[in-house]
């Protein structure tokens, strides 16, 4: 029987993700106290489930981090072919929460399904330019097949909708695509070609087009369209530098919709002030930091695209974020990874993280073959694990 000898996790990446976690304790149970207690008749019921969560995706991180990276290479295709039906089966089945048709309710849960597939997008990503780099010069047989599953992905995803996603996934696929050697004139013809395109999609949409016109000016329709940016934006403002207190904050008592997921930053942003913010901008850049530096020392193509992928994701979800609730880019429902309440942003955040971990935990990692060292140790000599 042979295993791997793997490294140990990187403790700066490690302990970022694990402060993010603690943090994110803190701020969901100072956003949520009343309206799980109002909508559950239980002010702990929404940090309860949370507690729930936490080690799960602990677990789901620790699980996938020890997975060789060449196992990942081999499952690419099965696990991006069972995320196109998954996102076929919930347009079918999926419950409609807000227009959109985007989770499954299961066991009293809502799962969404496009959490959990984008690591295996980018494993098919790093998959591909990893091996078939002789292809991409030539547009048909090297960049089309990549170009398909990003169409039928994005296809799938707008029929939910889910436009954020959308974006978010050719945004990444174009970087791994210029970094893996995709030809120059082949991104730049895509891009002139994607600018009508999505153009198209945004003005198709009135509640698109409504989020843009608000984003310019979300005082201009502060009850209508422009509200959730209006009132995160005082909570920016009533924040200050230094914040009006852990657990003090208003906005959050029903004026803020999505005060603990998709706009957890403007809850902290009020209670904990500039230095909140700052604080959680350095966790998080120490986390990318350690994860562009696993990508950079990969002994692979495929490890370091890999590796580079998954923290571009978490990066660009961060940004969204974090931007989005500033009023830097329209309001879009990006989940912050690791302190946004949701319990499949969390797996999948937390797949995203193993998937980096699992490249750096083997990384120069070595061969045991633990049937043979037992059969020649001597007496009570210990075993290698």
């Amino acid at each position: 029987m042979t295993k791997y000898v793997r490294n140990p996790f990187d403790a700066w990446m490690l302990l970022s993700i694990l402060a993010l976690m603690m943090f994110s304790l803190i701020m969901v149970g100072s956003a949520s106290l009343e309206v799980a207690d109002v909508r559950y008749g239980s002010p702990w019921h929404i940090l309860l489930r949370w507690c729930f969560y936490m080690p799960v995706g602990l677990l789901v991180m620790w699980a996938v981090s020890n997975v060789h990276p060449s196992w990942w290479q081999a499952m690419a295709m099965p696990l991006l072919l069972v995320g196109f039906v998954l996102l076929i089966v919930v347009l079918v089945v999926g419950s409609n929460i807000n227009g959109a048709t985007r989770w499954f309710s299961l066991f009293g849960m809502t799962i969404q399904p496009i959490e959990l597939i984008k690591p295996a997008f980018v494993l098919y990503i790093a998959y591909y330019l990893s091996n078939f780099q002789e292809r991409l010069n030539s547009f048909a047989n090297g960049m089309m097949p990549m170009l398909l599953m990003l169409f039928f992905m994005v296809a799938l995803l707008l029929a939910q909708p889910d436009f954020g996603n959308s974006a978010l996934l050719m945004a990444v696929s174009f970087a791994l695509w210029f970094v893996g050697g995709v030809p120059i004139r082949h991104l730049m013809g895509l891009f002139v070609a994607a600018i009508p395109v999505i153009a198209v999609i945004v003005m198709a949409a009135p509640y698109r087009v409504a989020r843009l016109t608000s984003f310019v000016d979300p005082w201009a329709d502060r009850f209508g369209s422009g509200y959730q940016l209006v009132q995160s934006q005082i909570a920016f403002g009533v924040g200050g530098i230094t914040g009006a207190g852990l657990g003090q904050g208003v906005q959050k008592l029903f004026y803020l919709p999505e005060s603990f997921t998709d706009f957890i930053s403007a809850v902290i942003g009020e209670e904990l002030g500039l230095i909140g913010i700052l604080s959680l901008i350095i966790v998080f850049s120490t986390l990318l930091w350690r994860g562009f530096k696993v990508a950079r020392d990969a002994d692979t193509d495929f490890t370091r695209l890999l590796a580079l992928g998954s923290t571009l994701l978490l990066a660009a979800a961060f940004v969204i974020n974090l931007g989005a609730a500033m009023g830097i880019f329209p309001t879009k429902g990006m989940p912050m990874p690791f302190v946004s309440y949701g319990g499949s942003a969390l797996i999948g955040s937390s797949m995203l993280a193993g998937l980096i971990f699992s490249v750096q935990r083997h990384q120069g990692a070595k061969k045991v073959n633990k049937r043979a060292n037992r059969a020649n140790r001597k007496p009570f000599q210990e075993v290698p694990v």
